[in-house]
């Protein structure tokens, strides 16, 4: 019997008139890990949402829902809340109290469970997920990583039958998403957990899972064994820029053999495509020729800051150094808990360090007072872009902002309609985006601008930036996406303990890189995007 079984669902929000999921129908057998991938505001968050009874959102729905053969309806609360978890996209959304064992054990005292019970569990989950050493702490102290590996944690103490998980890698770093990737891979394989994820990054989670579902504007187009999904996909769909560097490489050079899924089995397919590949590939240098004129103000500069939350704590950031040219787009990489937010947040002027200075456009921050930063054109974009919103329509957000859809460089007149918070996390973030833009900013300051978007939407964005760019607008985004970074910016730095310790054009920066790189440099050396390696070992092959 199937654990999970949607027959012909659909889904329209109230107050919208058109259905946001149109007869969806799914199936999950006990032990299936299936990932659930499609284009931002295809409909996935709304479908997973409506799994978990008490997260479905309001609206009209038609069609079956059965766990285990009995309408999720039926369920009782109990039933509900212990045999089927979840796990949100933002970290934060999920944590309720004020120390991580008692997190741990919030669900376990909800449902009843004996103390001597709740003990046991609670232990154990804490050394499965590597959280003893936290055990104590508060959870605004762990790093994002910790804080979902925490959250994961807390969920299956209630040993559930199925696991749902809602992008929950899109807040994280390259090696903390690999981290929290394997603990749930390991639930799955060593308890027999179903899980049913929806992720953009498929880089490092596709080849752990035994079926790939692809859905389309609220349609579910494609489901099945991974690598037969992948092979079927068709050229120069949306969908290709979501699939592992392995897997497009592949497809470039024309699909012979069997489908690579991740770093090892492309190597070994890239050996057999062309035996002589390997420490020979080309490298192609672009480094920019130096200008012998003076170089320009700097329309961001940091010298010597340090800061640091409490007299007592430690320093986040440490005698940063670093300058941002006029008219560049700067990456910054680096893992959760580096300083990257706290960066952003003192270049906006909303922290002041304690030491060291900084300047806009050569003028002292200092000299900025009473809100006059924001005026000069300086706007900040923040992570959770929910911040941001204040009423109870996008469209509404839009005229409070002074904007019209027609003003934007991309297209939202399908959510204007809707609600921010029921949008999906994509979503969201262009909407962010936009109250952003309204100010017309000299120097944009990004905080994750492709979180939770799919890499359709992420091509978007990075026209979106390069065409800001071309205007002259100078823009400093933090990401964990290395691929997007690679392919938008003109210069990346790696930030660790407070500092920017690299910092090169894109292609140096990364072909140098062996953990903060992309997928495609570990793949092919030398080069760090998808098209350069297709190009390159098409090269070599004499093609």
């Amino acid at each position: 019997m199937p654990i999970l079984d949607v027959q012909n669902l659909s889904f329209t929000y109230a107050g919208v008139a058109r259905p946001t999921l149109r007869e969806v129908s799914l199936c999950l057998q006990p032990g299936d890990f299936a990932i659930l991938t499609g284009e931002t505001g295809c409909g996935k968050t709304t479908l997973l949402r409506l799994l978990k009874r008490e997260l479905a959102p309001q609206g009209t729905q038609e069609g079956a829902i059965l766990f285990q053969g009995q309408s999720l309806a039926t369920l009782s609360s109990r039933e509900s809340a212990a045999r089927i978890g979840f796990v949100f996209q933002r970290p934060e959304e999920q944590i309720v109290t004020d120390r991580v064992w008692h997190e741990l054990a919030f669900g376990l005292e909800n449902l009843g469970i004996p103390e001597k019970e709740m003990r046991r569990r609670v232990a154990e989950v804490a050394q499965f997920f590597g959280l003893e050493d936290s055990f104590d702490r508060h959870p605004d102290q762990l790093s994002g990583g910790k804080k979902q590996l925490m959250n994961l944690a807390a969920v299956t103490a209630m040993e559930p039958e199925l696991l749902i998980l809602d992008e929950p890698t899109a807040r994280l770093d390259p090696i903390a998403a690999r981290n929290f990737l394997s603990a749930v891979e390991r639930l799955n394989r060593e308890t027999g957990m179903t899980i049913l994820m929806a992720e953009h990054r498929l880089e490092d989670s596709l080849s752990r899972a035994n079926q790939l579902i692809l859905m389309d504007k609220g349609r579910i187009t494609a489901a099945g064994e991974p690598r037969q999904v992948c092979a079927a996909i068709p050229q120069g769909s949306a969908l290709e820029g979501a699939l592992p560097a392995a897997t497009r490489i592949w497809r470039g050079l024309g699909a012979a053999g069997e489908c690579p899924l991740n770093t090892g089995e492309g190597r070994a397919w890239i050996s057999k495509w062309l035996p002589k590949h390997g420490e020979a590939s080309e490298r192609q240098k672009l480094e920019e020729q130096k200008n012998a004129k003076a170089p320009p103000v700097p329309a961001l500069s940091f010298h010597q800051v340090s800061f640091r939350f409490s007299r007592e704590g430690q320093d986040v950031l440490r005698s940063l150094e670093f300058d941002l040219l006029p008219g560049e787009i700067f990456g910054i990489l680096g893992g959760n808990g580096s300083g990257k937010s706290t960066l952003l947040r003192a270049a906006a002027g909303l922290i002041k360090p304690y030491s060291g200075r900084i300047r806009f456009f050569g003028k002292e921050q200092k000299e900025y007072r009473h809100g006059t930063l924001r005026h000069e054109g300086v706007a900040m974009m923040p992570q959770d872009v929910q911040t941001l919103f204040l009423r109870p329509s996008v469209r509404e957000e839009l005229k409070d902002s002074g904007l019209r859809a027609e003003e934007l460089p991309f297209d939202i007149h399908h959510l204007l309609d809707q609600h921010p918070y029921d949008l999906s996390g994509g979503e969201q973030q262009l909407v962010g985006l936009a109250k952003v833009l309204a100010v017309k900013p000299r120097l944009l300051l990004l905080d994750e601008p492709t979180g939770g978007l799919d890499a359709s939407w992420r091509g978007k964005i990075q026209e979106v930036l390069r065409g800001l760019r071309q205007e002259g607008m100078t823009i400093l985004m933090v990401t964990h996406d290395a691929e997007f970074a690679a392919e938008t910016a003109d210069r990346c730095g790696l930030l660790f303990r407070g500092r920017l310790e690299a910092v090169d054009e894109p292609h140096a920066f990364f072909a140098r890189g062996s953990y903060y790189t992309t997928p495609v440099s570990r793949l092919a050396p030398g080069c760090v995007t998808v098209a350069e390696a297709v190009q390159t070992l098409k090269r070599e092959a004499g093609q």
